[in-house]
């Protein structure tokens, strides 16, 4: 009986986690341990609730007998049916489990497929990305280039640096969590002076070719970039007022110690 509640709870447990939105992120960025007890968690709330579930159907019965016994409502005068319902058995098995593994597999079912919660819409599912991309420099600061509009600067290890527009962001897979950026500047940092040496102005390009996200036959998502997380060393917001300010600054600073020498 034992080795059935239990992998009832962990099937229920890994069924709601793989298909409920909400929960499906989570374990994505959980490890080790964490998965197996997130699992668990999910299925001990299920068989919970079909505890209850069983002690509701019990309660009726014990209503249902007492309502007999006193009103004489059928032939059996000293009706017991709660009784007869803790004590009957199904393959070996007391009613009263299976009776309760059955509720947790239907709220299970219910809570996945069938519930209101189980069906995102843009609003909620855009809380949720809030919510969970709080623990996450790196995805709150994409989910705020997203929805501002902002340009983010990105500096991979290989000290390659894209600046654009971000599109997309997947991060349920950590093996291929990646991020979809439209590049407006392209190059590379200098390695003595780690200044940003541009390679390529996709923003000249996209303004003499007219090309925009909604352009034909050409648009800017056919420039897009997909750049690996795994591979991504910092990010930030870029402002190009204040990039050429402090360039600027410094080249008057180099100046002044030229004058000094």
């Amino acid at each position: 009986m034992g080795t059935a509640i239990f992998m009832v709870l962990m099937v229920c447990g890994y069924w709601y986690t793989s298909r409920d939105m909400s929960s499906r992120l989570k374990i994505k960025r959980s490890i080790g341990w964490d998965v197996y007890f997130l699992i668990a968690l999910y299925g001990c709330i299920f068989v919970v609730q079909g505890v209850l579930a069983t002690a509701l159907v019990w309660l009726i019965l014990l209503a249902a007998s007492a309502a007999n016994n006193t009103f004489a409502l059928s032939a059996d005068l000293h009706a017991r049916w709660h009784v007869d319902f803790m004590t009957w058995s199904f393959l070996g098995i007391q009613a009263p489990v299976v009776i309760m593994l059955t509720f947790a597999v239907l709220f299970c079912v219910y809570r996945s497929n069938w519930a209101g919660s189980a069906r995102l819409t843009a609003g909620s599912r855009k809380e949720l990305y809030q919510r969970l991309s709080r623990s996450n420099g790196i995805e709150q600061m994409l989910l705020h280039c997203m929805e501002e509009g902002e340009l983010a600067w990105i500096t991979l290890k290989s000290r390659r640096i894209y600046i654009g527009m971000i599109h997309a962001a997947t991060f349920e897979y950590a093996n291929t969590a990646n991020v979809v950026m439209i590049p407006m500047l392209s190059g590379y940092r200098d390695p003595r002076t780690l200044n940003l040496a541009v390679e390529h102005n996709y923003s000249r390009w996209y303004h003499k070719h007219d090309i925009s996200f909604s352009s034909t036959p050409k648009s800017a998502l056919e420039f897009r970039k997909v750049l690996m997380v795994s591979q991504i060393e910092s990010l930030s917001l870029f402002d190009p007022a204040s990039a050429t300010a402090l360039a600027m600054g410094k080249t008057v600073g180099k100046r002044r110690r030229y004058h000094q020498r």
